[in-house]
């Protein structure tokens, strides 16, 4: 009895698994991720919100720097 519940419950998991992952999985990320970051820039405004956004998605040594308007600093950098 215990066997054929393990095989019932296997029967269900994996499935759902393989459902959530490869099809309902990258559906909302495609949703939620684009609407909680309109959200977050709703919240915080448009120059905050910028700035924000801007320190999340820079990468290490590509980095623009933004003065607190918003305004991109467009300095040369010293050797």
């Amino acid at each position: 009895m215990n066997f054929i519940k393990q095989v019932i419950g296997y029967g269900l998991f994996i499935p759902f698994i393989i459902f959530y992952s490869y099809m309902l999985g990258p559906l909302l990320k495609a949703i939620l991720l684009p609407g909680g970051i309109l959200m977050f820039w709703i919240i915080l405004g448009p120059k905050e919100g910028y700035l924000a956004l801007t320190k999340a998605f820079a990468t290490k040594g590509k980095a623009k720097k933004c003065d607190r308007s918003g305004w991109l600093i467009l300095a040369k950098q010293a050797d």
